[in-house]
C-alpha cells in the first residue's frame, strides 16, 4: 500500500481546494455578478453535472493514461482553470470554466479511488477506505472556514490559495514517483480467483440510494444555506464557514470510526435507520434560528452524511472486480444528489423560502426510504446473499463457489444455491 502515501495527501489537498472554490463562488457570484439564489443554484450544479458527464465520458481516457498520469493531469488542468476564473470578467465564461473544472475532476477521483482500493477486500478494504474518507473529509473540515476568512480579506484570495496548493501538488505528483518508482506499481494479485469471481453485494443499490439522499440535503446546505444564513439570519461568512467546518469535522470523526468497525457491513436495518434520521433532519432544520442550534444540527447531519457515504463506497466496491467503474457509479450518484440539491434548493428557496426547500428534500428522502424497503424485500424474496460477512465472502471464494445474480451457487450443481 505504498501508493497510499501519495494518494491520501493528494485527496486531502484536492478536496480542500474544491471545498474552498465551491464555498467561495456562492458569495463571489452574488457580489461580483449580482447573481440570484436560483442562478447560483444553477451555476453550482454545472460543476456537479459536468463531473457526472466526465465520470462516463473520461473513463476510457483515464484507463488509457493510467491512474497516476490521470491524477497528475487533472490536478494541473484544474489549477489552470482556477487561474482563468480569477481573471474572468464574463459571467458566461465563468459558467464555461466551472463546467470544465467539474469535467476534469472526473479524471481525478474515480482513478484515485479505484487504484487505492485495488486488490483489497474485507477488513483491509474497510481500513484503507477509512483512511481515504479521513483524507478527503479533512479537506472539507478545513475549506469552509478557511474560505470564509479568505473572502473577508479579499474576494480573489481563495482563488490564489487554490492555485498555489494545486500547483505544488501537480509538481509533487510528477517528481515524487521519479525518486520512488515503486509507488506507481499496482498491488500484486495474491489470488487469481479474485479476477474471475465477482462477489458484489446487491445491497450496494440500497447504499447508493442512501448516499443520493445525503447529497441532496448536502447540496441544499452547501449551495443554498450560506445565502440564507447571511441574508436572513445576518451571519458573517466566517461564521457560516465555521458551521460547515463543524459538519465536516463530525463527518471526519465518523469516517475514522467506520474504518475501525465492521458491524455495519451488510447491515440492512442500519441503512434504513440512517435514511429515516435523514428525513427527520431535513424536516426540522429550517425551523432553527440560533447558531448553537445549527451547530447541533450540523453535528447530526455530519454523522448521517458520513455513514451514508461510507456505506455507499464500501458496499459499492466490496467483492467487485471492476473497482474504478464502481467508483465512477458511486461518484455519479452523489453528483446527481448535489445537482438536485443545488438546483432544486436554489429555485425553491428563491420562490418559497428555506422551509419549503428543506421540506421538499425531506419528502424526497422519504420516497427513497420507501424504495429502499421495496428493494430489500425483493432481495429477501430472491435469496440475495447480503448477510454475508467479509470472512464468509473470502471463504466462499477460496472454496471455488461462484456468485451469479446475487446468489452463491455450487459450481457442480447450479440448481442448488448455497444461500
Amino acid at each position: 500500500m505504498k501508493r497510499a502515501f501519495i494518494l491520501l495527501p493528494a485527496a486531502l489537498i484536492v478536496n480542500t481546494g474544491i471545498g474552498i472554490l465551491n464555498f467561495s463562488l456562492v458569495f463571489y457570484m452574488r457580489d461580483v455578478f449580482n447573481s440570484t439564489s436560483a442562478e447560483i443554484g444553477w451555476f453550482s450544479s454545472l460543476w456537479a453535472f459536468s463531473y457526472l458527464i466526465g465520470c462516463f465520458l473520461l473513463h476510457k481516457l483515464s484507463r488509457t493514461l493510467g491512474a497516476h498520469r490521470s491524477i497528475a493531469t487533472a490536478t494541473f488542468i484544474m489549477a489552470l482553470v482556477v487561474i482563468l476564473m480569477m481573471f474572468s470578467k464574463s459571467l458566461f465564461l465563468m459558467y464555461i470554466l466551472y463546467s470544465i473544472f467539474g469535467l476534469i475532476t472526473a479524471l481525478f477521483w474515480p482513478p484515485l479511488m479505484g487504484w487505492l482500493s485495488e486488490d483489497l477486500e474485507g477488513s483491509e478494504l474497510n481500513r484503507v477506505m477509512g483512511f481515504f474518507n479521513l483524507s478527503w473529509s479533512t479537506g472539507l473540515v478545513l475549506s469552509p472556514y478557511l474560505a470564509g476568512l479568505l473572502l473577508e480579506l479579499n474576494l480573489n484570495y481563495p482563488f490564489r490559495f487554490i492555485i498555489v496548493i494545486y500547483g505544488l501538488l501537480s509538481i509533487a505528483l510528477v517528481v515524487i514517483p521519479m525518486f520512488s518508482p515503486r509507488l506507481l506499481l499496482h498491488g500484486k494479485i495474491k489470488n487469481e480467483k479474485k479476477l474471475l469471481v465477482d462477489s458484489s453485494t446487491p445491497l450496494r443499490y440500497v447504499a447508493w440510494l442512501g448516499n443520493l439522499t445525503g447529497y441532496i440535503v448536502f447540496g441544499v446546505i452547501l449551495f443554498v444555506f450560506p445565502l440564507y444564513a447571511r441574508e436572513e439570519l445576518q451571519l458573517a461568512e466566517s461564521s457560516i464557514g465555521l458551521l460547515l467546518l463543524f459538519r465536516a469535522l463530525f463527518s471526519t470523526f465518523i469516517f475514522v470510526l467506520a474504518g475501525k468497525l465492521s458491524w455495519w457491513h451488510y447491515n440492512k436495518v442500519f441503512m434504513l435507520i440512517l435514511q429515516f434520521l435523514t428525513v427527520v433532519f431535513a424536516l426540522f432544520i429550517p425551523y432553527i434560528r440560533s447558531w448553537l442550534g445549527f451547530t447541533f444540527s450540523m453535528f447530526l447531519f455530519g454523522v448521517l452524511f458520513a455513514a451514508q457515504y461510507s456505506s455507499s463506497i464500501f458496499h459499492g466496491v466490496s467483492g467487485s472486480i471492476h473497482r474504478e467503474k464502481r467508483m465512477a457509479i458511486h461518484e455519479s450518484v452523489l453528483t446527481i444528489g448535489i445537482i438536485l440539491g443545488a438546483v432544486g434548493g436554489g429555485e425553491i428557496y428563491q420562490r418559497w423560502g428555506m422551509v419549503v426547500a428543506f421540506n421538499v428534500a425531506a419528502a424526497a428522502a422519504a420516497l427513497i426510504l420507501i424504495l429502499q424497503v421495496i428493494i430489500i424485500v425483493i432481495q429477501n424474496k430472491n435469496k440475495f446473499a447480503f448477510d454475508l460477512s467479509d470472512e464468509d465472502i473470502l471463504l466462499l471464494r477460496e472454496s471455488s463457489n461462484e456468485f451469479e445474480n446475487g446468489i452463491y451457487f455450487n459450481r457442480n450443481n447450479k440448481d442448488s444455491p448455497l444461500i
